[in-house]
């Protein structure tokens, strides 16, 4: 027999009350004259599946938690590749799940308020007004735990490239140079929003930095690459100025090709398949495209969510020195 606790239990109990939710539906369209007697059993039921659902959520949120952590001890997220699939689906519908259940239980909340409603159980519970805000006691603690589980869980991961281009084009005269940083980023609208603004930044401090030019110290290409826009959101953009054009922007799906070629942005290998890093290559480059050849060059591992850092943190792993 199942333990009182044990989850097939509290599944039990949240399709029982589903079943007298609708019944006294029903009964409360078929006999208006007992409308609001079924209206406080129907919510009584709502109260109830709610209960047991949030119940069985934070039991869902721990155990998934917990397993993902053995997984990281275990040294092998990648063998768990369709499971962490499974729990990524589940945990979006607790969420939403989470969500619904905030809307039915405020609007039965204002009901009790306004009717005074008591009940007799669950104990210690006297009205319904305490009953839904032991409820709403759980909330924080699913969050928390999905938000770990978020940060636990391998992602789908994305190759991108940051390019800065400038190109001075006139008869018998040509200037072509293009900034690239490449990596890695998570593919969610948050994180390509942020790396599309850090990957800017990054850059434009690698084409500020001096360089060491034969053992001597040569200032960088901040001239002609960088313009005052460059600096402001949306990080992307294109000027036009007589012969002069510049333009800055993110490339995702690309990897650069670092042969000396005409053809410099490949497709990339990414595939969105889900994984695992603890770190990721990141490369920076200035190109020179009149001579065919790569002015500066910088390629360090950096944390995988290296996004998150602040640009000091990353500019100290990058040894990019600026000017302050």
């Amino acid at each position: 027999m199942a333990q009182p606790w044990a989850p097939e239990a509290k599944r039990k109990v949240i399709l029982a009350a589903e079943a007298k939710i609708d019944h006294f539906a029903k009964r409360k369209q078929e006999n208006p004259r007992l409308a609001r007697l079924y209206e406080y059993w129907m919510r009584w039921y709502i109260v109830r599946r709610d209960d047991w659902l949030t119940r069985l959520y934070l039991e869902q949120v721990r155990a998934y938690l917990q397993q993902l952590h053995t997984w990281t001890r275990e040294g092998n997220l990648e063998q768990h590749i369709r499971e962490t699939e499974v729990i990524a689906k589940n945990v979006d519908v607790i969420e939403d799940g989470l969500a619904v259940i905030q809307t039915e239980l405020q609007e039965t909340l204002e009901l009790a308020r306004e009717r005074q409603w008591k009940v007799r159980y669950p104990k210690p519970q006297t009205t319904m007004e305490g009953w839904i805000g032991s409820i709403h006691d759980r909330y924080p603690r699913i969050r928390e735990y999905i938000q770990r589980i978020k940060e636990a869980l391998p992602q789908a991961w994305v190759d991108f490239v940051y390019v800065i281009y400038y190109a001075y084009t006139s008869p018998g005269s040509e200037r072509h140079l293009e900034a690239h940083l490449e990596s890695k980023c998570i593919s969610t609208k948050e994180a390509k929003t942020k790396v599309k603004e850090i990957a800017n930044k990054i850059l434009r401090a690698f084409v500020r930095a001096p360089r060491v030019v034969a053992g001597q110290l040569k200032p960088g290409y901040a001239q002609p690459l960088l313009r005052a826009a460059m600096a402001k959101s949306p990080w992307e953009g294109r000027i036009v100025q007589g012969q002069n054009l510049w333009q800055w922007g993110i490339q995702y799906n690309s990897q650069i090709n670092y042969m000396t070629s005409e053809k410099r942005v490949v497709s990339s290998e990414s595939t969105g398949e889900i994984k695992a890093f603890k770190t990721v290559p990141m490369r920076l480059e200035l190109f020179d495209y009149d001579y065919a050849q790569i002015r500066s060059y910088l390629e360090q591992d950096v944390p995988a969510k290296w996004w998150t850092l602040t640009l000091d943190q990353l500019l100290e792993i990058l040894k990019i020195e600026v000017e302050r």
